[in-house]
C-alpha cells in the first residue's frame, strides 16, 4: 500500500494537474490511474448532477463494463434518498450491505465530500479476495482526500469561470440594452442570451402588449383573464415572481420581465430532461429578465414619447390649418384626407346635426358607404347612442357586439363633435378588419376631432351666416342682391342666358280672402316648386313682394319658353288654395350684348304683357 500510496502521490502532483484543465479529463486520468494503482477490476466515479438533481455515472474503467454499470443501475444505491444507508468507520461502504454482498467479488464505495455535502461517490471493486485490513481503507480514504481535493478545486475554478462568463454576458447584454431603444433589439438580445448560456433550452417571450417584433422571435400573447388565470406565466406576470413547474420529462421556469413602473411579460425557459433549476441559474436567469423588463420600459417610454410628439404634431398641424378660416367643404376635405393618410380608414363619415329639424346632413365629402341604406340604420343607432352618452364609440369588432346588424365593416370609431355641451355632429371611421384599430389610435383621433371641432363649427356658422346674407328669410331662394351680382358674373362669362321674372296673379285679392298669413305660405309653396325645377339648370331669387325671378345661364329662347310654361302649369296644379302666376321672359346671347338692367326692363315689360294677355301665361317682348 505505502507504494501505491507514493505513486498516487507521484501521479497526480501539482505539475501534472495544472496540464489538466476540465472536469472529464481530470476524472478520466483518476479512474484510470486508481484501478491500475489498486489491480482493481472496476473503477468508476459518480458526481452529483444540480440539473438532474441526483449522482451521474462520469467514468468506468472495468474489465466488463456492461455487467459494472447494471451493477451500478440494478438498485438506487447511489440516489440522494439512500444516502442515510451510508455507513462504516472508515466512512466507506465495505461489503457488508446486502446490496454489495450479492455479487461473486468485493467492493468498495467511496465518498467524495465537499465541506458536509457529498459531491459524490467512487466505487471499486475486485474480482479477486482482497485483504481488506486498515491499511487499505486508510489508502482509499487518502485516495478520496486527494481526488475531493483536485475536484474541489477544479469545481470551484469551473465555478469562478462560469460565473465570469455569465456576468461577463450580463455585462455586455446591459450594455447592448442601454445603447437602444428598439424593442426589437431587447427581445432579440433577450434570446440570444439564453440561447448563448443554455444552448440545449428553449425559450418563448409571453409579451403583455402587440410588439411589432421580427417574426422569427418566439414571442406570444400573454393572455391574463379568468380563463388563464391558472396559468404559470400569468401568476408570474401578476404577482411579479418567478414561477416553477416540474415534470417527469420537462421543467419549465417563468421569469418576469418587470421595469420600475409595471411588468411587461414573462420570459420562459423549458429544459428537457432535467429535474431541477439550480438556485444560480435561477438567479442569474432573474437578474437577465430584471435587466430586460427594465430595459422594455425605457424603449417602449422612449417610443411613447417618440409618438407623443409625433402625435402632438399632427394635432398642432391640423389644428392650425383647420383654423385658417376654410370653408366647410374645405375642412371636411381636409379633415379626410388626413385619416386616411395617418390612419389607413376605409370608410369615413361626416354627419352634422340639426337640432331645430331633429335631422341629420351627411357632407358630400364622406365616402361612398354613407350613401347606402346600411349606413342610414347604422348612422341612426350611433347618433342615439351618442345623445345618450355624449362620448366616443370604441367597437374592435362590430359584429361580435351586434351579431344582427352586419354590414361588413368590423372596425367602428364613433367620434361625437361637442360644443358648448352639444351635439353638432359625428365622424364616423371604418374598417372591414377588426381590431383594425388600436387603442391608441382612437385616442388620437378623439383628441384630433376635439381639437378640430371648433373649426367644423366655425366653418359651419360662417356659411350659415352667408347664406342668411344672400338668402331670402321667407323663401330660403336669393336675396335680390346675391341675384343681381350673380347675373353679372354669368353676363361676363356666359354666351348666352334667359331671365324669368314671375309675379302671382291677383295676390292682394288673396291676402284679402284668406289673410297675410296664407299669402305668405303660398309665396313659400311657388318658391319650393321654382327650386324643385330649375336647381340644376339654374338660381332663383326673391325679386320682391310676390314677384320672383329665376336665371337659367348658357339657356336659348325655346329651352327658356319651355321652362317658364312648365312653371305656368306646375304651380296651379300644385299649390293649395290654389293660384296662377305670369312670367315675362328676356333673352340675350354675346352677338347684342345688354346690361343687366336692360335685360331686367324686358323681363318686367314682358311680366307686363303676360298680364294683359289675361294671366296665367308667358309673354316675350
Amino acid at each position: 500500500m505505502k507504494v501505491a500510496e507514493e505513486r498516487f502521490e507521484k501521479l497526480f502532483s501539482k505539475e501534472l494537474i495544472s496540464t489538466i484543465h476540465n472536469q472529464e479529463e481530470l476524472v478520466n486520468k483518476m479512474v484510470t490511474e486508481i484501478k491500475q494503482l489498486t489491480d482493481a477490476s472496476h473503477v468508476g466515479v459518480y458526481l452529483y448532477d444540480h440539473w438532474k438533481d441526483d449522482f451521474e455515472l462520469v467514468k468506468i474503467a472495468s474489465n466488463g463494463e456492461n455487467s459494472f454499470r447494471r451493477y451500478l443501475f440494478s438498485d438506487g444505491i447511489l440516489s440522494k434518498e439512500e444516502n442515510k444507508r451510508y455507513h462504516s468507520a472508515f466512512n466507506i461502504y465495505n461489503g457488508q450491505d446486502a446490496f454489495l454482498q450479492q455479487y461473486d467479488y468485493p467492493a468498495f464505495l467511496v465518498a467524495l465530500n465537499k465541506m458536509d455535502t457529498k459531491v459524490g461517490y467512487m466505487l471499486i471493486a475486485f474480482e479477486t479476495e482482497l485483504d481488506d485490513n486498515d491499511q487499505f481503507y486508510h489508502f482509499l480514504e487518502k485516495v478520496a482526500s486527494e481526488i475531493n481535493s483536485l475536484l474541489n478545486g477544479l469545481d470551484d475554478y469551473s465555478q469562478m469561470m462560469e460565473q465570469a462568463s455569465k456576468y461577463e454576458l450580463m455585462y455586455r447584454v446591459t450594455q447592448k440594452f442601454h445603447s437602444t431603444m428598439n424593442t426589437n433589439d431587447v427581445l432579440t438580445e433577450i434570446v440570444d442570451a439564453i440561447k448563448y448560456i443554455y444552448p440545449d433550452f428553449s425559450c418563448n417571450l409571453f409579451l403583455s402588449r402587440d410588439y411589432q417584433s421580427d417574426k422569427k422571435l418566439p414571442v406570444k400573447e400573454l393572455i391574463y383573464n379568468e380563463e388563464f388565470a391558472e396559468k404559470l406565466s400569468v401568476k408570474a406576470f401578476l404577482t411579479g415572481e418567478i414561477k416553477l413547474e416540474v415534470d417527469k420529462n420537462k421543467s419549465r421556469l417563468f421569469a418576469p420581465l418587470h421595469g420600475k413602473q409595471g411588468t411587461y411579460g414573462v420570459l420562459q425557459i423549458t429544459a428537457y430532461n432535467i429535474s431541477k433549476f439550480p438556485e444560480s441559474d435561477v438567479e442569474f436567469i432573474r437578474l437577465l429578465a430584471s435587466t430586460a423588463g427594465n430595459a422594455l420600459e425605457n424603449a417602449q417610454l422612449y417610443q411613447q414619447s417618440n409618438q407623443l410628439i409625433a402625435d402632438l404634431q399632427l394635432i398642432n398641424e391640423i389644428s392650425h390649418k383647420l383654423n385658417s378660416n376654410l370653408r366647410l367643404n374645405e375642412t371636411t376635405l381636409f379633415m379626410k384626407q388626413q385619416l386616411q393618410d395617418s390612419f389607413h380608414a376605409e370608410e369615413i363619415g361626416f354627419v352634422l346635426l340639426n337640432e331645430e329639424e331633429e335631422k341629420y346632413q351627411i357632407l358630400h365629402e364622406s365616402t361612398p358607404f354613407f350613401d347606402t341604406t346600411d349606413a342610414s340604420v347604422f348612422i341612426e343607432e350611433m347618433l342615439q347612442i351618442l345623445q345618450e352618452e355624449k362620448d366616443a364609440i370604441f367597437v374592435g369588432d362590430f359584429t361580435k357586439k351586434y351579431p344582427n346588424r352586419s354590414f361588413g365593416l368590423k372596425a367602428v370609431m364613433v367620434m361625437p363633435m361637442i360644443q358648448s355641451d352639444q351635439l353638432k355632429g359625428a365622424i364616423i371611421i371604418l374598417h372591414k378588419n377588426p381590431y383594425f384599430f388600436s387603442f391608441e389610435n382612437f385616442k388620437l383621433i378623439k383628441s384630433i376631432v376635439h381639437h378640430s371641432t371648433l373649426a367644423f363649427v366655425n366653418s359651419m356658422l360662417r356659411e350659415q351666416l352667408e347664406n342668411l346674407v344672400i338668402t331670402d328669410y321667407l323663401t330660403k331662394l336669393y336675396s335680390r342682391k346675391y341675384l343681381d351680382e350673380k347675373c353679372k358674373q354669368h353676363l361676363e362669362t356666359d354666351r348666352e342666358g334667359i331671365f324669368l321674372l314671375l309675379d302671382i296673379d291677383d295676390f292682394k285679392h288673396v291676402n284679402d280672402t284668406y289673410g297675410h298669413d296664407v299669402g305668405d305660405e303660398l309665396i313659400i309653396q311657388v318658391a319650393n316648386i321654382i327650386k324643385n325645377n330649375v336647381k340644376n339648370d339654374g338660381f332663383a331669387a326673391r325679386w320682391g313682394g310676390e314677384e320672383l325671378a329665376v336665371y337659367l345661364p348658357e339657356c336659348n329662347l325655346e329651352k327658356g319658353m319651355e321652362v317658364a310654361s312648365t312653371l305656368v302649369k306646375l304651380i296651379e296644379m300644385r299649390t293649395e288654395p290654389k293660384i296662377t302666376v305670369s312670367i315675362g321672359i328676356a333673352c340675350w346671347d354675346q352677338s347684342n350684348p345688354e346690361k343687366m338692367n336692360a335685360i331686367f326692363d324686358r323681363a318686367d315689360r314682358s311680366l307686363y304683357e303676360a298680364k294683359r294677355l289675361g294671366k296665367n301665361g308667358v309673354a316675350k317682348l
